[in-house]
C-alpha cells in the first residue's frame, strides 16, 4: 500500500507549472476522467493540481471537475466538456484583472469571485456562438 502511495505521489509531482506561470486556480474535485493540456502536453488531472493560463480542460464521458480560481471564482465542468483558460490575471494591488474563458463544448456552472465585483468588464466567457458577460454572480451554460 505504501509503495502504491509513493508511486502516486511521485507521479503527481511530475506535473509542475513553470515559475513564470504562477498557479491561477486549484482543482478541488474530480469525478471520472479529466485531463489537462498544458503547453502541448496532455495528462490526467488530479485533485490539488494547479492550473495556468492557457490550459485546456477536457472532461470524459464520466468526468466532472470543480475548480477554485485565485479570486474566489468557482467553475464546475460537466461531462464531455472542453474549456480553455485563455487568460487570467488577478493582481488587485496593481489593479490588473483579466479573466477570459472559452467553452467549446459541454456544460459549465460558474460563480464569480472578486474579478466579477472589482472589474466585471474584464471578464469574458466565450462560447462558439457568442459571449457571456457577468452582471450577476452565477450562471449555467451548455454548448452542444
Amino acid at each position: 500500500m505504501l509503495r502504491v502511495l509513493l508511486v502516486c505521489v511521485l507521479f503527481a509531482c511530475t506535473w509542475t507549472i513553470p515559475a513564470d506561470a504562477a498557479g491561477i486556480a486549484v482543482v478541488k474535485y474530480i469525478q471520472g476522467r479529466v485531463q489537462v493540456e498544458h503547453e502541448g502536453h496532455l495528462q490526467d488531472l488530479s485533485e490539488g493540481a494547479e492550473l495556468a493560463s492557457g490550459d485546456l480542460l477536457i472532461t470524459g464521458a464520466d468526468g466532472a471537475v470543480g475548480i477554485v480560481f485565485n479570486d474566489g471564482s468557482l467553475l464546475s465542468l460537466q461531462k464531455k466538456s472542453y474549456l480553455k483558460i485563455r487568460q487570467y490575471s488577478f493582481e488587485p494591488l496593481e489593479k490588473q484583472f483579466d479573466f477570459h474563458l472559452f467553452l467549446k463544448k459541454g456544460g459549465a456552472l460558474f460563480e464569480s469571485g472578486k474579478i466579477g465585483t472589482l472589474a466585471p468588464d474584464k471578464f469574458l466567457f466565450e462560447i462558439p456562438s457568442g459571449t457571456i458577460g457577468i452582471r450577476g454572480t452565477r450562471f449555467l451554460v451548455e454548448v452542444n
